[in-house]
């Protein structure tokens, strides 16, 4: 099984990029001190990369241990197992991860209506996500557009809230935002949900009429989630002492 594993990732390029990702994340939050561990700052940070490592590994290894992947789709739903890992997907990326990335956001906005209009989208968006586990219109195991296209929605506009923000707060007079993290990564966050956006609302037409543009779509947002892993290993890394440590052992 192990072998089978390995032989599915073997060429699997972007999961290599999101292991080494996860790894150095572990590595860097595992030597911030007690008080930037406790930070949301960094916390949830180091939470998107290792969820992601979490949820890609986990997707892979449904696909060869059909046993377990089948034994949890049974927990989830009656219907006949056809050997999908959609489900992994739909509840860690569509669902865990937005949610965390909303939340980064909120952290980051300074006007209460923005801080109150993200807080109202992140309520109404967790309680979407409950209801899928007990819709039969829309399963946790199967495909859910509506999913899809309410999680980039609301990083759109929680992101629109942070640049505007940036351009009326006082706090931010006398920041450069090209030394500024929060505003590199939540940059990232909203050209990769507007790419998603944008392949999901047009997906009929690119599938079936444009299937090159849809695949680039795909890549392009890839890419920038890589992108993106990489920002928050490098906020980590600055935000620990590791050269430090490496230099006394």
């Amino acid at each position: 099984m192990v072998k089978d594993f390995l032989a599915r990732i073997g060429d699997n390029y972007y999961l290599h990029v999101v292991i080494i990702c996860g790894v150095l994340a572990i590595v860097f939050y595992g030597f911030l001190n007690p008080e930037k561990k406790r930070s949301l700052h960094f916390l949830i940070p180091f939470l998107v990369v290792f969820l992601v490592f979490f949820y890609e590994f986990l997707g892979a290894w449904m696909l060869v241990n059909k046993s377990i992947n089948q034994k949890i789709h049974y927990l989830l739903t009656d219907d006949t197992f056809q050997g999908w890992n959609i489900w992994v997907f739909n509840i860690f990326n569509y669902q865990v991860s937005k949610l965390l990335l909303l939340g980064l956001i909120g952290i980051n906005l300074r006007k209460g209506l923005s801080q109150k209009i993200t807080v109202s989208l992140g309520v109404i968006f967790l309680a979407y996500c409950i209801y899928t586990y007990f819709s039969e219109a829309t399963p946790i195991y199967d495909f859910q557009p509506v999913l899809y296209f309410f999680g980039n929605t609301i990083l759109i506009v929680a992101s629109g809230l942070f640049f505007v923000d940036l351009v009326s707060e006082d706090y931010y007079i006398n920041i450069n935002p090209l030394r500024y993290w929060p505003f590199w990564y939540i940059t990232l966050i909203l050209f990769q949900s507007v790419t998603l956006f944008l392949a999901d609302v047009a997906f009929e037409y690119l599938v079936f009429e444009n299937e090159n543009v849809y695949f680039l779509f795909n890549y392009v947002s890839m890419i920038l989630y890589i992108i993106l892993l990489v920002v928050f290993n490098m906020l980590l890394y600055t935000g620990s002492n590791t050269i430090s440590k490496l230099a006394k052992a």
